[in-house]
C-alpha cells in the first residue's frame, strides 16, 4: 500500500529556503514509496483567529483541513521567526484547532526547517511540535534543522553529507512509520 503525504512549506516567499528543503524531502519520500501532494501555503491564508462567536471558518483553513483529511501525514517545512514559530502558521493551527472534524488528530508530521542561522531553526521546530502534538498529531521525534541554508541548499541538494544522510534516514523512516499507522 502506498502512503499519501501532504507537503507544505509554510512560506510564501518565492526563493524560500524552506521550499528548497521541502523539495529535497519530497524526492526522498517518493523514493521511499510515498505519494506526495504539494500544497501552496498561499492557499491556506486565514484571518486572525479571535475565538469569538460567529467568526466564520476561513476558506484557507478549510482547504488545509480537507487536504489533511485526504492524507496520512504531512511533511511541514516551517521557517523560524525570532527563534519561534511564525505568527501566520500559529494562526492557521489555531483555526484548525476549532475545526470540528479534527484534521490533525491521528495524522503524522515530519517537521523541517532551513535557516540562515547555524542552529537551523531547531527552536522554532520544538515550539511548533507542541500545539501539533496537543491537537493529536504524532510528531516524528527527529526534527530536521538545516543551518546556513543559503549555502547548504545552493545546488538543490544538501551540501553537508551528515545533514543529507540524516534527512534521508528521517524521511525514509517517517514514510515507513506513517505507512504502518494508516488504519
Amino acid at each position: 500500500m502506498t502512503v499519501k503525504l501532504l507537503a507544505l512549506a509554510a512560506s510564501t516567499r518565492a526563493g524560500s529556503v524552506n521550499k528548497k528543503l521541502l523539495a529535497i524531502a519530497i524526492k526522498q519520500a517518493e523514493q521511499a514509496g510515498a505519494e506526495v501532494t504539494v500544497m501552496d501555503y498561499a492557499l491556506c491564508d486565514a484571518p486572525l483567529y479571535r475565538n469569538e462567536d460567529g467568526q466564520a471558518f476561513p476558506e484557507g483553513a478549510k482547504r488545509l483541513s480537507d487536504a489533511l483529511h485526504a492524507h496520512a501525514g504531512i511533511i511541514l517545512a516551517s521557517p523560524e521567526y525570532n527563534w519561534s514559530i511564525s505568527g501566520a502558521l500559529k494562526n492557521l493551527i489555531d483555526w484548525l484547532s476549532v475545526d470540528k472534524t479534527a484534521p490533525l488528530r491521528g495524522k503524522n508530521a515530519l517537521l523541517l526547517c532551513a535557516s540562515p542561522s547555524v542552529r537551523g531553526g531547531i527552536l522554532g521546530l520544538n515550539q511548533l511540535s507542541v500545539p501539533l502534538a496537543h491537537l493529536g498529531m504524532y510528531v516524528y521525534p527527529h526534527l530536521i534543522a538545516i543551518g546556513e541554508a543559503e549555502t547548504q541548499l545552493s545546488t538543490g541538494e544538501i551540501a553537508n553529507e551528515k545533514d543529507k544522510k540524516f534527512l534521508t534516514q528521517c524521511v525514509t523512516d517517517f514514510v515507513r512509520v506513517t505507512k504502518h499507522s494508516v488504519r
